[in-house]
């Protein structure tokens, strides 16, 4: 994460440069209106930062904005943001992140819809660290007893210890820079890709995430370069246990995020397991 120097983007040039003061003042038309510019909240200029991008820019396609970009200047959060965040109807139908972060970008150019979720993440991230600072307390409700759990997370070290892009052993890229996946077990060469805000990997309605089988079903783009929906999702609901671990290892490992994982140990049941914070709207309110 990077801030610019927002010292240089007044629109009143700085008291020390006496050049630049003497230019402005012999461009004022009235004195009396130089003042009331001069003295202007609007003189404010918004104050912006760079989001370093998990993907790196490697993914998106020539000719897109964020092709070869390794970052992304976003706004800092405003009372806008804070509006979008708590409005119902967009909270309800779960698009009130999206809003905010269209709102952040400032390259409009940039489809929120086209980010991939480690780069949408990672300005969210930002944004958040930005506007509250970096202490987040999570509440991480156990999957086998439901008792919540709270836990304190440092977000600067999150994305501290966030790692580029690394190609797993085992896979390659292909020329639609998607990956190759090879299946130990079947032997079968599954093409997936990077999924990114065009797909819908959460039921709003339900606030629950989808199954593992659906989830193959939108990732896996073909098998042995079979592309025929019918045959593909037929294969993944009857794919053998250990080629299911390898491909969602696998998948897993090539898929440029922040690393948001947590071991989690439960104080009632005992139960641990590896758990991902979640990003909701809640995310943006420390204390609530």
């Amino acid at each position: 994460m990077e801030s610019r120097n927002n010292s240089t983007r007044l629109s009143v040039p700085e008291p020390s440069d006496p050049d630049a003061a003497q230019t402005d003042i012999s461009t004022q038309q009235e004195p009396a209106q130089q003042d009331t510019n001069k003295n202007s909240l609007l003189n404010f200029i918004r104050p912006t930062e760079f989001v370093e991008l998990p993907t790196e820019g490697r993914f998106y396609p020539e000719g897109h904005p964020l092709h070869g970009q390794h970052s992304v200047e976003i706004n800092m959060m405003t009372a806008k943001e804070e509006d979008i965040l708590t409005n119902r109807s967009l909270i309800k139908k779960g698009v009130a992140l999206d809003r905010m972060v269209r709102s952040l970008l400032i390259d409009k150019r940039i489809n929120v819809k086209d980010l991939f979720l480690g780069d949408k993440n990672a300005i969210i991230v930002t944004a958040r660290i930005s506007a509250y600072g970096p202490e987040y307390k999570a509440s991480i409700t156990c999957p086998s007893c439901n008792t919540a759990e709270t836990y304190e997370i440092d977000l600067e070290e999150v994305l501290a210890d966030s790692e580029g892009f690394q190609m797993p052993s085992g896979v390659e890229m292909n020329h639609r820079n998607n990956f190759i996946i090879e299946l130990p077990k079947t032997g079968i060469s599954a093409e997936v890709r990077l999924l990114n805000g065009h797909d819908s990997i959460e039921d709003t309605k339900k606030n629950k995430s989808m199954g593992l089988i659906d989830m193959f079903k939108k990732f896996v783009v073909s098998l042995n370069e079979i592309t025929d929906r019918k045959q593909v999702d037929e294969f993944l609901e009857l794919m053998p246990a250990s080629d299911s671990k390898i491909l969602r290892q696998k998948y897993g490992e090539l898929v440029p995020n922040i690393d948001m994982d947590l071991s989690f140990e439960c104080n009632t049941c005992d139960h641990e397991q590896t758990m991902e914070v979640p990003l909701s709207a809640d995310f943006f309110w420390p204390g609530s």
